[in-house]
């Protein structure tokens, strides 16, 4: 799983199959369901529910996996069908579902952070830590040049400083 290209969609259409199938999944949609089932874990139980209704009560499978003998995926509930249940308006409840998807990303990009080895740190998509030099100088560059810390009692000092200063902790693949 890729830190900046996490798509909770992926994961919520997929969440039956990762139950149903936890037995015959491959090494790595294992791994995602342990990242994905853990994120949704931290999510607050409002957030959990919508996602719920919208993705894992679907009655609209597709994508059959001949390999395992279960659909691999779900079509979600309609917004208009859900905003009825909820009450709101159907712009309403779509918000309220893309602010859940956000919550559960922003929740596995934080489980992958803790089962990560090594880190690098940026600024932005494109700044990457290079070098230390002094005291809160610098330098910076592209990804493949950024230096590598590994997830340490030692470095625990650094990632804390880094993340005062604005850097960003990406674990390295």
């Amino acid at each position: 799983m890729l830190y900046d290209s996490i798509r909770p969609i992926y994961f919520l259409k997929r969440w039956r199959y990762f139950e149903a199938a936890r037995y015959e999944l491959s090494s790595i949609e294992l791994e995602n369901a342990k990242v994905f089932f853990h994120a949704l874990r931290q999510l607050d139980d409002n957030d959990r529910l919508i996602l719920m209704d919208a993705y894992y009560n679907s009655k609209e499978p597709c994508s059959f996996d001949n390999r395992t003998g279960y659909y691999q995926s779900l079509y979600p509930v309609k917004d208009s069908i859900l905003a009825g249940k909820y009450g709101v308006t159907v712009d309403r409840f779509a918000s309220m579902r893309r602010i859940a998807m956000m919550q559960l990303e922003k929740e596995m990009k934080k489980v992958l952070c803790m089962i990560s080895s090594k880190f690098i740190f940026r600024l932005n998509k494109q700044l990457y830590l290079v070098k230390v030099l002094e005291k809160q100088q610098f330098i910076l560059g592209d990804k493949s040049q950024a230096i590598e810390f590994s997830n340490s009692e030692e470095n625990k000092k650094i990632f804390l400083d880094m993340m005062v200063l604005g850097f960003e902790k990406v674990p390295v693949n």
